[in-house]
């Protein structure tokens, strides 16, 4: 698969998840109830999902792990963000 297209694929995802992720820490640091002080691991657990997806596509080129991988980073993310409990 085209580097570039990797390359654009995931700078934007990686923009849009972790900024998504600071925001979403903020959010709950600042306006949610106390003693949600494991919220801050959020922003780290994004990045390193974010990074190491992105090393193995870059790693491994073909669309067919490409199309895995995305699958695989997508659905971390939504793993992570489900289990914050806010209670």
């Amino acid at each position: 698969m085209n580097k570039k297209l990797i390359h654009i694929i995931n700078v934007l995802i990686g923009v849009l998840s972790i900024g998504f992720s600071l925001f979403f820490t903020w959010g709950v640091l600042g306006f949610g109830p106390e003693g949600n002080m494991l919220i801050i691991v959020l922003p780290l657990a994004v990045i390193t999902i974010w990074a190491v997806i992105y090393y193995l596509q870059i790693k491994f080129q073909s669309i067919k792990f490409f199309v895995i991988l995305l699958l695989v980073e997508l659905f971390l993310f939504f793993s992570v963000v489900a289990m914050i409990n806010l209670n």
